[in-house]
This record gives structure tokens, C-alpha cells and sequence, in this order.
């Protein structure tokens, strides 16, 4: 029984790794594929090649994520809007490691866990991080190169490490 888990295992991460590699013309494969697991992605959306989700996410109509992009969602989630842009190598993830106590090495202590919320018409641009419980306002922007870990205003561009406010959109 074992030696089946395993090989079955093998299989599924292979499955995993040729989802992930496809072309860009088959985001719809990797849309059903993510569906099957548990995600709720909109038909009309994009998900390019070399993009990892692990776990559930939810994403609206007419979104798109760009190459090299990661998506992490352990319990919480990772909810992203209507019309909403992730340029390349942008990461989301809804936990951090767990780190408070100093007796115990971080490795093995619980990960922490909240809900990650991008609302609809948002641009994430390339190389951005944003990390666990952020919410993200409508019609925001996140410039490049960027450490999202709290809150953002409806409308705001935010950029930097860790991200400021740089401006309202008007």
C-alpha cells in the first residue's frame, strides 16, 4: 500500500509540473485543472505558463496573472477581484511562519495564517510581494519591486519595501 501511494504521489506532482509548464494557449487547462482542486476561477480569466497555485484561491472575470507568478493559499485564502493584473513574478501568500516562540525552531512551529483580498480593477506590477491578511482596495496600484504587508486604500498607488502610500489615483 505504500509503494501505490507513492507512486501515485509521483504522478500527481508530474501532473502538477506539466500543468504549470504548458503553453499560454491552454490557460484553460490549467483553469479546469486548478477548478478540479477546489479554486473558484472564472472562465474568462488568464493564468500563464510557469504560474504555481498551491491551495484554494478565488479569481473574477477578466483577471489575468503573468508568468513566473506565485500564489500560496494554506488555509485562509487568497481572493482576487474582477479585472484585476499580476505582472510577472509577483508572489501572494495568506501565511507566515510561525516564530513566537524561541524555544522551539521556527521550522516546526504552526504557520499563521489570514485571508489575502485584492478587490476588483487592481494592477499588481512586476516583482511585488503581498503578504498574508493584506486587502488591497479597488482600482489600486502596486508598482514594481514592492512588499505589500498592510493594508491598501481604494485608489492609492503604493510602492516600495515595505510599501507607502506614494499617491490617491484622482
Amino acid at each position: 500500500m505504500k509503494i501505490i501511494t507513492k507512486i501515485v504521489r509521483k504522478i500527481l506532482g508530474l501532473l502538477d509540473y506539466l500543468i504549470v509548464k504548458l503553453p499560454d494557449e491552454f490557460t484553460f487547462v490549467r483553469r479546469l485543472y486548478y477548478n478540479y482542486k477546489g479554486s473558484k476561477i472564472d472562465e474568462f480569466t488568464s493564468i500563464s505558463n510557469n504560474v504555481i497555485i498551491k491551495g484554494k484561491i478565488e479569481m473574477g472575470y477578466g483577471s489575468s496573472i503573468a508568468q513566473n507568478c506565485s500564489i500560496a493559499s494554506e488555509h485562509s485564502g487568497v481572493v482576487i477581484g474582477k479585472n484585476v493584473m499580476m505582472a510577472p513574478n509577483a508572489v501572494i501568500v495568506d501565511f507566515n511562519h510561525g516564530f513566537s516562540s524561541t524555544k522551539i525552531p521556527m521550522v516546526i512551529q504552526s504557520n499563521e495564517s489570514k485571508k489575502v483580498i485584492i478587490e476588483d480593477d487592481v494592477w499588481i506590477a512586476s516583482n511585488c510581494t503581498i503578504g498574508k491578511g493584506v486587502k488591497i482596495g479597488r482600482g489600486s496600484i502596486i508598482s514594481a519591486n514592492s512588499l505589500v504587508n498592510k493594508d491598501v486604500d481604494p485608489f492609492s498607488i503604493f510602492g516600495g519595501v515595505p510599501a507607502k502610500l506614494i499617491k490617491h489615483r484622482s
